[in-house]
């Protein structure tokens, strides 16, 4: 049987396969913002994206409750060259996606809840 890092690294094997080149990387965090396991580039320092991305969640969370409008269900920042989403992946970990310029948002949003699910169930 696989380990649990190998499932997670699977699950983000199979969202970059799914969506192509539209993703330029992808790691699982835990809530604290340790990374699990990263698909992240060589040029892009996973644990500080680890660190932001359950900053972000928790920011994100907060408005939610504040504004009372329910469950957190993604974070996306829209940047002059790419997009970067956070989505929970079950109650203990996040998912952080890098996407690239002219990504297709549509096709990366489910695949990347569909990661996050396998992830979660994982986890």
């Amino acid at each position: 049987m696989a380990s649990r890092q190998e499932q997670i690294a699977a699950a983000l094997d199979r969202l970059t396969a799914n969506v192509g080149n539209d993703i330029a990387g992808a790691a699982a965090v835990s809530m604290d913002g340790i990374v699990l396991v990263s698909k992240m580039s060589a040029e892009v320092n996973a644990d500080r994206v680890g660190a932001v991305a359950a900053t972000m969640m928790g920011v994100t969370r907060r408005v939610s409750g504040e504004l009372k409008i329910g469950a957190t269900e993604e974070t996306i920042i829209k940047a002059d060259n790419g997009l970067f989403m956070v989505l929970p992946a079950g109650d203990q970990s996040l998912l952080a996606v890098n996407l690239r310029q002219g990504a297709n948002l549509g096709l990366v949003r489910i695949e990347a809840r569909d990661a996050a699910k396998s992830i979660g169930q994982v986890i």
